[in-house]
């Protein structure tokens, strides 16, 4: 596996220490997110301040998360990272994960560093 960009570096180990305020200084104004899942977009933010609301609740929601990268590419500016993803929730949630319920998935995140800062990220699981 590769080196990872070190604003994505940076943002994961945020992530996982759930440390909001790590993860937006990792991020331009006009970052672009989705969260895919099936097929289907579960979550959306057009800018940093709807991204930053999204981060907060998530950090919130989760005893623990954790996301390990276990192989990333980056060409051009954009990487795609394989991710495994670990977390316990905090409390329920609308999609009906219950509080102590513990998840374990993989997914891909891709994301697209410009000028040192991530202009956006898709992760899909």
């Amino acid at each position: 596996m590769g080196r990872l960009p070190d604003p994505i570096e940076t943002y994961i180990d945020a992530y996982n220490r759930k440390d909001v305020e790590g993860m937006l200084m990792c991020l331009a104004g006009n970052v672009v997110f989705q969260n895919i899942s099936g097929g289907e977009v579960t979550a959306e933010a057009l800018d940093k301040q709807s991204f930053a609301q999204m981060a907060r609740f998530g950090a919130s929601a989760f005893e623990t998360r954790h996301q390990k990268v276990v192989n990333a590419i980056t060409v051009a500016g954009t990487t795609l990272a394989e991710i495994d993803y670990t977390a316990v929730v905090a409390t329920g949630l609308p999609n009906g994960w219950k509080a102590g319920q513990k998840l374990s998935f993989s997914g891909a995140s891709a994301f697209r560093v410009v000028d040192g800062k991530i202009i956006s990220i898709v992760d899909e699981s």
